[in-house]
């Protein structure tokens, strides 16, 4: 609302070109829903009092287009709004602008039914309207990108992405609203020099979007070398905003988040923003297509005239902002060479028998929607007669916040307030966990490390450590570190600590074998060995940035380091989604005597953080590794249901609880105590909040690792530690652990929430070495998924895409995909975090179910080749 109670004014101009000249642009297809859209978009503006008009394909000619423009700019006045859109076909021509004029090589173009409205025609336009106006247009329409360069490097794997994904698309029956190749040059060919080098003159000294006095956004449906698409109905893109605003969450949103969250309705193609000309503040800061706002002419500055587009922030599924792009493994068949383009990097290649490896980033890739472009890309290897299998290796579990991340809140050195033990309960000062009435970890240790020659190697999987902290353990195999995330030294496993998620790996390192600390470090309430080994020798190898991204890859390539390193226990506590390397990385090390301890995971009761699956998650669940979870210095599980709801919730792991079951993952679990347990730290030299399963992992591989030293000898002598009777050591380990741990004694229900009850390392050492016949070989760790694989793959064989001739993904990566996706995706969580995956029946009577098929077509993170195989 402008000053003096004077309303401003809306107009509405609603282009919509389903036809075109034949004579201008020979062989053109017609498209099926741009008229539809902009009928929508009239009827929308009407609704919100805007005074419409609209052009529909023959009407919409240039001259009619900057007419029409020209007559809304006489009429305008500050405050005022123009909404213009544009559905339609999109194209570029080549321009010859002097040197120092824009870096764009091309004019992009809107395909009018008498010729091409280039950009600079439009920027124009823009120019007579007055200062302090407001222009937003949205164009369904897009800017093929290769009328003027050869057709794409056969090779080159950024184009062989594009054309999968507009395969994939067409498989569905959209239409690409990119004007055809041969169309465009037909149009160069004949109407370049006559037509469009006239109109390009005006401009060749001109910037685009110089001296623009109107604030303008523009919300394009896609980047400028990417195609969008046109429906049956109405384009992607417009249907989009036509789903939005049906949803009350986005009444007041911003352009940019209307942008964002679009953004997450599909993955290709990736809608784009710009704006420039004119700031007005409010207008930024309100709905962008409402036509009173406060302070609607006030300009406060101008933005340079930067088409680039706008960076987004992207949205994981449960609202946590996570900028983390796809990585995905090809494996490809053969000796061919490839070239990243430009939205691939190659972070990786290996040669095997038979093939390459590649590791690649995918630079405008959500790792949401991996799948989609590892489909795509399968898709269009074979095309071109190149075998390959593509799969995604990262997995991103987004915790509440970034303090939340930590496990402990550097903020705030005291305990959770909400959960045991309490601040000046005596018996719950730093050290707790360790006592004779919880893990019993300080007693065992004293135990081990009292007998001569005792000695065990472990690997600590992370993020990393952080130099010269006071509690590092002693033994810390500095000569031997490693990282495995990419573009850093491999020698070097140091956490960051400006990345925002730092320590994580300092506060697992400390609890599995920290050093001496003095009473100063620990606000006077301990003296001694702060971790549950502290003589062992640990190896730290850094698999990720943070803790909330799991890579299976660097997993795998950590796993088997530290099989070569000689160690004997890993120690993980990060979580994700399951694929085949990460189930042979955990299958060699059960085959090499490797016990693997992994953190169950942990979840959110509260908050946005509350849309994770409450369960076990990989490599936990799988059958040879054990699974940590957690139990409270009550013994009670560390789970909202038992929560003490009497003190001030103050720091970000308030609402964060263990996760547990389903009773088929439970089978190898065993708890160990959190939270507020001692977490290391560089703000404090500990904090008292530590917390989730990432406390409790530590334990029980610390455990593992001092049953291995005490009882070396006696495993040594029963052929343990033979070649292809390793694996018995593993659960040799494990009987003991598991024999040892309380049970009804300290909690009633220990096998729904524990597996196995809670850690008692002490009296683990009571227990002997088992003989082989008491011991039993742990199903390998693939079937722990592979049967739900299987299964939905002969659930897809008999639906109508593997009963048509047509190009499709493999049955099995289907499967895999609908396996990561009740992952990723919120509205299967809860089905996630009870389904058995190891029984067919169960699976296929999820797969047959009508509501379930509805939303997996529903989802935005389900490829297009998997929303066609569930139809029927």
């Amino acid at each position: 609302m402008l000053k003096n109670n004077v309303m401003s004014k809306g107009y509405s101009l609603h282009i919509g070109l389903n036809k075109v000249n034949p004579r201008h642009y020979p062989g053109v297809p017609e498209l099926n829903a741009a008229v539809n859209d902009a009928v929508f978009w009239e009827s929308y503006a009407k609704q919100l009092g805007y005074s419409t008009a609209s052009l529909h394909d023959g009407e919409a000619t240039t001259e009619a287009v900057l007419a029409a423009l020209g007559g809304c700019a006489e009429k305008m006045k500050a405050g005022d709004i123009l909404l213009l859109t544009y559905a339609g076909h999109g194209s570029e021509l080549p321009n010859d602008k002097a040197e120092g004029f824009d870096d764009e090589r091309n004019d992009q173009t809107w395909c009018l039914y008498d010729r091409q409205l280039l950009d600079d025609e439009l920027f124009a336009a823009f120019r007579l309207f007055a200062e302090g106006t407001r222009i937003v247009v949205v164009s369904d329409s897009c800017h093929s990108g290769t009328m003027v360069r050869a057709l794409p490097d056969e090779l080159d794997l950024s184009a062989m992405l594009e054309s999968g994904l507009e395969r994939a698309a067409g498989s569905r029956g959209l239409a690409s609203r990119k004007l055809p190749l041969e169309v465009e040059q037909a149009v160069v060919q004949q109407f370049g020099e006559t037509v469009y080098r006239p109109v390009q003159r005006q401009f060749e000294t001109q910037p685009q979007a110089e001296d623009i006095k109107a604030a303008v956004k523009l919300l394009a449906a896609c980047q400028d070398n990417q195609t969008t698409f046109d429906g049956e109905e109405n384009g992607v893109f417009t249907e989009s905003f036509m789903q939005l605003f049906e949803d009350d969450a986005f009444c007041n949103a911003t352009a940019e988040e209307l942008i964002n969250r679009i953004r997450e309705n599909y993955y290709f193609p990736r809608p784009n923003f710009f704006q420039y000309g004119a700031i007005i503040p409010s207008f930024d800061q309100s709905f962008p297509f409402i036509i009173n706002i406060p302070d609607a002419a006030k300009v406060t500055g101008y933005r340079a005239p930067d088409l680039g587009a706008v960076p987004v922030e992207r949205t994981a599924p449960t609202g946590i902002q996570v900028r983390k792009n796809a990585v995905l493994v090809l494996d490809i068949a053969g000796d061919a060479g490839f070239t990243g383009g430009q939205d691939i990097e190659i972070l990786d290649e290996e040669t095997f028998s038979g093939g390459k490896t590649f590791t690649i980033e995918l630079l405008n890739t959500p790792h949401e929607h991996a799948w989609s472009a590892a489909h795509a890309l399968q898709q269009e290897l074979a095309a071109k007669g190149i075998q390959a299998q593509a799969e995604p290796v990262i997995s991103v579990n987004p915790a509440q916040d970034r303090r939340a991340a930590r496990e402990a809140d550097a903020s705030n050195p005291d305990y959770i307030k909400d959960w045991p033990p309490v601040m000046g309960d005596a018996t719950g000062g730093i050290g707790w966990h360790l006592d004779a009435d919880h893990s019993q970890l300080a007693k065992a240790a004293e135990t081990v490390s009292g007998k001569p020659g005792a000695h065990v190697r472990i690997a600590h999987l992370d993020t990393g450590y952080i130099p010269g902290h006071a509690a590092l353990p002693l033994m810390l195999d500095m000569a031997n570190q490693r990282s495995f995330v990419k573009k850093e030294d491999p020698k070097v496993a140091v956490d960051k600590t400006d990345s925002g998620q730092d320590g994580h790996g300092l506060g697992t390192i400390v609890l599995l074998a920290g050093n001496r600390v003095k009473k100063e470090d620990t606000y006077d309430e301990y003296e001694g060995f702060i971790g549950g080994i502290p003589f062992a020798e640990v190896v730290p190898l850094r698999i990720s940035e943070s803790v909330v991204i799991m890579n299976s890859k660097n997993f795998s390539a950590a796993v088997r380091y530290a099989i070569e390193q000689g160690c004997e226990v890993i120690s993980m506590s990060m979580a994700g989604k399951p694929d085949n390397r990460m189930a042979q990385a955990v299958n060699d090390a059960y085959e090499a005597g490797v016990v693997i301890v992994s953190a169950a995971s942990n979840c959110w009761y509260k908050g946005t953080g509350a849309l994770l699956p409450k369960c076990v998650m990989f490599p936990a669940a799988f059958e040879r590794v054990i699974a940590a979870t957690g139990a409270m210095f009550d013994h009670q599980p560390y789970d909202v249901k038992f929560l003490r709801t009497n003190g001030e919730r103050a720091i970000g792991t308030q609402y964060m609880q263990g996760s547990w079951g389903p009773a088929s993952r439970m089978t190898r679990a065993l708890a160990a105590y959190t939270p507020n347990t001692p977490w290391a730290s560089t703000a404090h030299t500990f904090l008292r909040s530590g917390g989730g399963t990432s406390s409790a992992t530590p334990q029980v591989a610390a455990a593992a690792a001092l049953w291995i030293a005490y009882h070396r000898e006696e495993m040594e002598k029963k052929g343990y530690y033979e070649e292809g009777r390793k694996w018995l050591k593993v659960e040799a380990v494990r009987h003991a652990l598991y024999t040892a741990a309380a049970r009804d004694a300290v909690f009633p229900e220990w096998e729904k929430y524990y597996g196995n009850g809670i850690l008692r390392a002490w009296d683990a050492l009571q227990v002997g070495v088992a003989d082989e016949s008491e011991l039993s070989l742990s199903p390998k760790a693939e079937s722990s998924f592979f049967g739900i694989v299987e299964t939905v793959g002969s659930f897809f064989k008999r639906r109508k895409l593997f009963r048509n001739a047509g190009p499709k993904p493999p049955e099995n990566a289907l499967g895999m995909e609908l396996l990561h996706l009740l992952q990723t995706d919120p509205r299967f969580y809860e089905l996630f975090s009870r389904l058995d995956l190891g029984s067919p029946s169960e699976v296929e009577k999820v797969l047959e179910d009508g509501v379930f098929q509805a939303q997996v077509l529903q989802s935005p993170y389900a490829s297009a080749y998997l929303k066609e195989a569930i139809l029927q």
